[in-house]
């Protein structure tokens, strides 16, 4: 993160980008953890970025943040080129990633240098996060990518990738968003677009993007590179936060057999 052009790109002005605004605190509840961790990777063949936003449970401000470009295991400097020129190149960030870029293991201990700096987690005490919790928009990014990322690298799956916040769920529960599918049990295809053109069927949390539109909260920087989306996920934890809403663990690996993840929330997003 010293270096100049990474820095040069990204200002990470988090105090400009997430204020808080401290007439809204008053309708914020009490929370079992004391951090969110707002993460959202990108890279589908195998992790290219990897975020990370601090957001302090009680005052909903930013307390620090962890970006780190991640660079492809097994994929040859043809195909990683091209790669990366699609996914990053119209975002103008694809120099900044080819000069900064490391691999998954070395972002992984640097990671855990960050989170143990913060009083997060201490390898020695079971390697569990303390008083903290990641926050995902979706279950993909630590139910199945990173599982997928450890196996190309060939790293042991952390022990505090184990459960996590699918912040959708809870935007789906808190707000009481139903499909109609889910309320009645059954899904045919000519009624149910009956019912979407009646107006009959409620809007569900599908992404970051239609979130962020049923809460007005304007999209902030480029959609897709994974920085920005951190910081647009953080906002839609704070505005829930400001109104109300009580973050709880949604999904949770078993200890046993960390292919196999709980879902805790009857209603969710499937």
């Amino acid at each position: 993160m010293d270096d100049a052009i990474h820095l040069e790109k990204f200002n990470h002005d988090c105090s400009r980008d997430l204020e808080v605004n401290i007439a809204k605190l008053k309708s914020i509840h009490a929370q079992n953890l004391d951090y969110f961790l707002v993460l959202d990777l990108e890279g589908r063949v195998e992790i290219l970025e990897f975020p990370v936003m601090m957001i302090n449970a009680k005052t909903m401000d930013v307390v620090d943040f962890f970006h780190r470009f991640v660079r492809p295991s097994e994929m040859s400097e043809q195909r990683i080129n091209e790669y990366i020129e699609g996914k990053y190149g119209k975002f103008g960030v694809d120099r900044v990633w080819h000069d900064t870029a490391i691999p998954f293991k070395d972002v992984l201990h640097q990671f855990e240098v960050w989170l143990a700096q913060h009083h997060l987690w201490e390898k020695e005490a079971g390697g569990h996060l303390n008083r903290a919790a990641f926050v995902t928009c979706g279950n993909w990014d630590l139910k199945t990518k990173v599982p997928q990322q450890c196996k190309v690298s060939k790293v042991k799956l952390p022990p505090y990738i184990m459960e996590w916040i699918n912040i959708k769920d809870i935007y789906l529960n808190f707000y009481k968003r139903r499909d109609l599918v889910t309320t009645f049990g059954f899904c045919n295809g000519d009624i149910r677009l009956a019912w979407v053109a009646a107006g009959f069927i409620l809007n569900k949390a599908t992404g970051m993007m239609t979130m962020m539109k049923e809460l007005q909260i304007p999209l902030l920087g480029s959609h897709h590179l994974g920085i920005d989306d951190t910081k647009n996920i953080a906002r839609v934890l704070q505005h829930m936060l400001a109104e109300g809403a009580v973050m709880q663990i949604t999904a949770r690996r078993n200890s046993a057999s960390s292919e196999n993840v709980e879902f805790l929330f009857k209603n969710r997003i499937r």
